[in-house]
């Protein structure tokens, strides 16, 4: 049985080790494995606990048997030109549920509660050639768009393309 429940600042740890496993899960092709394998589990803790307990972004937790397996979070966009706009900041469900309704419960949940706060409009950034990530968001109603930036995680290039919903 799947149960969501809103995050909390004190779960921003669990918020990053989940992140932590899912980029070690999804994006072996895509980022360098050498970083991946030395990205520490906590690395997003501090951004984590300071949106969360700040009330400038929100959360939420996925719970299977007891055991937390996903999250989400969003807000207010955080990009200059979309800051009347939602966005999806994060979204990661642990490998080992992959494709069990995880991470659509958790969007849908999250889209609902930016709609009642007045966003229409949700946008996300995604990693480039993640196509199951991709094909997720599109069935939910995201577009892809031109919009892309570019950086570098260890020794390789990564491209982020932002996806829209509108409606």
């Amino acid at each position: 049985m799947l149960d969501l429940r809103e995050a909390r600042a004190e779960d921003a740890a669990l918020i990053s080790r989940i992140i932590a496993c899912s980029w070690r899960g999804a994006y072996q092709e895509l980022i360098d494995p050498v970083y991946l394998a030395r990205l520490p589990e906590e690395y997003w803790l501090p951004s984590m606990r300071s949106w969360l307990g700040s009330g400038r972004m929100y959360g939420l937790l996925a719970e299977m048997d007891s055991q937390v397996v996903g999250s989400i979070i969003y807000g207010r966009g955080r990009d200059e030109e979309r800051a009347n706009w939602g966005e999806i900041v994060s979204l990661y469900v642990l490998p080992e549920v992959l494709s069990r309704g995880v991470g659509s419960a958790l969007l849908r949940q999250a889209l609902c509660a930016l709609r009642e706060d007045g966003y229409d409009r949700v946008y996300l950034w995604a990693i480039r050639g993640n196509g199951q990530a991709e094909r997720f968001y599109r069935k939910h109603g995201f577009r892809l768009t031109d919009e892309k930036v570019q950086y570098r995680i260890g020794n390789r290039d990564v491209c982020d393309v932002c996806m829209v919903r509108e409606g």
